[in-house]
């Protein structure tokens, strides 16, 4: 089996093996790279995911002008490292960047997912200020026509204009499923934008203060298979894991402004690759 189908099979250590012999041939395998990253995320190994992220990163932007580069996944690994601002500093630019024209590459719905996960890292953190300017992206973009196209029914949702059976609908209309929750079992992209979807009414859950029925939606996207593509498994993964060592979200408690000054740690990652060492 190819490091691929490996992955795929969630041998995590043979793919990441497999990635590396690759690259040991070709140290400028930008498949190779962008492969190894997604059995290390699998594993948790984010401060590993770090310096890969950042060369694929330089390259996607210098061989493609407008490209986003991978900067959502980079936060996406910083924030589960407990390094929040400079995960919402990443996500802020990935916004900005849509907003000012120099990312000229978002999502069908016209860069809606930068929005979304904004708003999650903002309300997450209590910044009222990163909150605030993600619902008025959201909004901007709620009035273009794009905003039909997955996941743009999610902004609506966020916004209130619809329900999340209205999100479901759309969802099963656009990826041409029945019922997502059994289509996921079997069809990689009904799983991915359930996994968002899920994720996402788990944070408006937490927006009206009900923590328990985030919480339960996290379970949920998290006992998803992994799509491997969507950040939001990782972040669902972040959030059960932290909650079952004892580290719950509360809308009164303070925020920690130590976190952006850790560099992660190092006993979390080994709590997450144990975690996942069990699960596979």
């Amino acid at each position: 089996m190819d490091a691929y189908e490996l992955l795929k099979s969630h041998r995590y250590a043979d793919s990441i093996r497999e990635y590396r012999r690759q690259l040991e041939l070709n140290p400028d395998d930008w498949a190779a790279i962008a492969g190894l990253i997604k059995p290390l995320m699998a594993v948790g190994a984010y401060a590993e995911t770090l310096p890969l992220l950042y060369r694929l990163d330089e390259h996607e932007r210098e061989s493609l002008p407008g490209h986003p580069g991978s900067k959502r996944d980079l936060a996406c690994s910083y924030w589960c490292l407990d390094q929040w601002p400079a995960a919402m500093k990443l996500m802020r630019e990935l916004v900005e960047g849509i907003l000012d024209g120099s990312i000229e590459f978002g999502d069908l719905a016209g860069g809606v997912q930068q929005g979304l996960l904004l708003h999650y890292v903002g309300v997450t953190a209590k910044d009222k200020e990163a909150v605030a300017f993600s619902i008025g992206y959201l909004r901007r973009l709620s009035r273009k026509s794009s905003i039909d196209y997955w996941p743009g029914p999610l902004a609506r949702y966020v916004l209130g204009e619809i329900s999340f059976a209205d999100v479901l609908a759309a969802l099963s209309k656009q990826s041409d499923v029945g019922n997502p929750f059994e289509a996921a079992l079997t069809d990689v992209l009904a799983r991915r934008w359930l996994c968002v979807a899920l994720f996402h009414d788990g944070l408006r859950h937490r927006v009206a203060g009900q923590e328990e029925l985030c919480m339960g939606r996290m379970q949920e996207c998290f006992g998803l298979e992994n799509p491997f593509i969507e950040p939001e498994w990782y972040l669902a993964r972040y959030e059960v894991e932290r909650a079952a060592n004892g580290v719950r979200w509360r809308a009164d408690a303070p925020t920690d402004e130590q976190r952006g000054q850790r560099k992660g740690d190092p006993r979390g990652t080994a709590r997450r690759r144990a975690n996942l060492q069990t699960r596979n």
